[in-house]
């Protein structure tokens, strides 16, 4: 495949070195010493991303992808635009500030962009993936990510006073945003019924977005792994504060949010409907003592500022806290913070540089999930306009193929959805598939 790259910074880089092997690629930027690091096999050309002759030359005409990562959002989108209008390549575009991808889930085809990778949003999701289950004392079995992460396959083991025992797939109505589609049952695994009944000992397999599948496997946790209460303290109200605090709010964590920035700590207070917000300094240690930061279960510090992130977080070293993730955003700095006795540190570059290139290497046909004991087969597939599925209904799709399998779950216009049997399946649309049968042969006819 040919992809063309618009901005040779960490972010760009990263996506190169990971795509070099299996594909074509070519890169653009402005700053010519900035392409002097990159290898021979890519093409490079030194010029300024928005000027069309620039885009020609560097062989815009023949990319079936293009991808702008420069560290300007405005000058992303601009590229994404231009590239759409000269030729009818798959455009991906990085931006940071949120609003830009607010505006585009919520309008189709919004700035001609395929694919919008949002910094914030993606962070949030990786920490509150990292902390949620640490805090619950309850664990899924088996788990894997679909479709740029927005859907999650778990696998959970039903304890004799979970609450499903004894009730049928039907009367699991309370979770319509969850797809429970297979059980293994005395070692044997098969697709589930409307009227098929829990038992205890039953490893059940669901779909569906991943926090909706988190708080499914907390609720029907037997209740000696019911999650305590545990308190979140986020040191830093900027957008990957606020989009974490969003995407826990569902949560039985008891959330706090810290913002210096009196303005930015009642745009906080007016939007978020679970977390206490306070407007204070985090950097002064009489602020620790007065609201008891360090005895918070879980602290992430989140601020903008590199510094600012690095003295907060040796304060909660001081303190001993046990679970402390700091983010980190030049990677100049990356060796430090990873130098610090930390749970975790997160460098948002890097989790973007890593959606990219997930969302490129998966494009059509991705993610091939064996099941336990080869029970069954995982794929995800994008129907396009070649597919022999397209415009029909899930029943129909059903009725199309002899070999047993559940769709557990649809990306469209880059919102999860479970389908049901009139669900029409659309262009553009991914489906995540379980099959019991051959994943290949479903492939093929797909």
């Amino acid at each position: 495949m040919k992809i063309l790259i618009v901005g040779a910074g960490q972010v760009g880089m990263s996506v190169m070195e990971d795509l070099i092997d299996n594909h074509e690629i070519s890169m653009v930027d402005k700053n010519a010493s900035s392409l002097d690091r990159i290898p021979f096999e890519v093409d490079v050309t030194a010029g300024n991303g928005l000027e069309e002759e620039v885009l020609q030359s560097a062989g815009i005409e023949e990319a079936e992808i293009v991808l702008s990562t420069t560290s300007e959002d405005h000058t992303n989108v601009l590229i994404g635009s231009m590239a759409k209008l000269l030729t009818d390549c798959f455009t991906i575009a990085r931006v940071s500030d949120p609003s830009f991808a607010n505006i585009w889930d919520t309008r189709e085809g919004a700035f001609g962009i395929d694919a919008m990778i949002d910094r914030s949003n993606l962070t949030a999701k990786q920490i509150t993936e990292l902390l949620w289950f640490q805090s619950t004392r309850q664990e899924s079995i088996n788990e894997e990510l679909y479709c740029q992460r927005k859907v999650k396959m778990s696998e959970f083991r039903l304890e004799s006073d979970s609450e499903l025992i004894g009730k049928t797939v039907q009367q699991c109505e309370k979770y319509p945003e969850i797809n429970i589609v297979g059980v293994f049952r005395d070692s044997n695994f098969s697709l589930v019924s409307m009227d098929t009944t829990f038992e205890e000992g039953d490893r059940i397999t669901v779909f569906g977005p991943p926090q909706k599948v988190d708080n499914f496997g907390i609720s029907i946790a037997s209740k000696e792994m019911k999650p305590v209460q545990d308190t979140f303290d986020i040191l830093g109200g900027g957008d990957i504060g606020y989009q974490t605090a969003l995407l826990l709010e569902d949560t039985p964590l008891s959330i706090r949010i810290f913002e210096k920035d009196p303005d930015r700590a009642q745009f906080l207070s007016e939007h978020l409907s679970q977390a206490m917000v306070l407007q204070a300094d985090i950097t002064e240690r009489s602020v620790w003592e007065e609201e008891n930061i360090p005895q918070s279960d879980i602290l992430l510090v989140c601020t903008d500022d590199d510094a600012t992130n690095a003295l907060v977080t040796l304060i909660g070293q001081e303190y001993e806290t046990t679970r402390l993730v700091s983010l980190v955003h030049e990677y100049q700095y990356l060796s430090l913070f990873e130098s610090l006795d930390i749970t975790r540190v997160v460098h948002p570059r890097e989790v973007v540089a890593s959606s990219i290139t997930n969302y490129i290497q998966d494009s059509y046909i991705g993610n091939l999930t064996e099941l336990e004991h080869e029970s069954g087969e995982v794929f995800e597939i994008k129907i396009d306009a070649e597919s022999q599925v397209l415009d029909k209904t899930i029943n129909e799709l059903e009725k199309s193929f002899d070999q047993p399998f559940a769709v557990g779950a649809m990306l469209r216009q880059n919102h999860s959805i479970i389908p049901t049997a009139d669900t029409s399946i659309k262009l553009g649309d991914r489906l995540v598939i379980l099959t019991t049968g051959e994943a290949e042969d479903m492939i093929e006819k797909l």
